[in-house]
């Protein structure tokens, strides 16, 4: 996984893990699947509105009229 995703990807999926084990564990072993969910909706929704503030491309439009195949 590592090789074709990536050391964020393995790293996430690791974190991912622990959070999951630590916070949303049941008694009896189950887990917490509709928290879990929110949970990360949660991050994916945090991750999508820091990208919008702290992306800035600076669009050239000339740019596209010196391409050249």
């Amino acid at each position: 996984m590592t090789m074709t995703n990536g050391v964020g990807a393995y790293l996430g999926s690791i974190v991912s893990g622990f959070v999951i084990d630590r916070f949303y564990s049941l008694p009896g072993g189950s887990k917490d699947w509709h928290g879990i969910w929110l949970a990360f909706a949660g991050y994916a929704l945090v991750i999508a509105i820091l990208f919008l503030i702290f992306f800035k491309h600076k669009h050239d439009r000339n740019a596209i009229k010196n391409i050249q195949h």
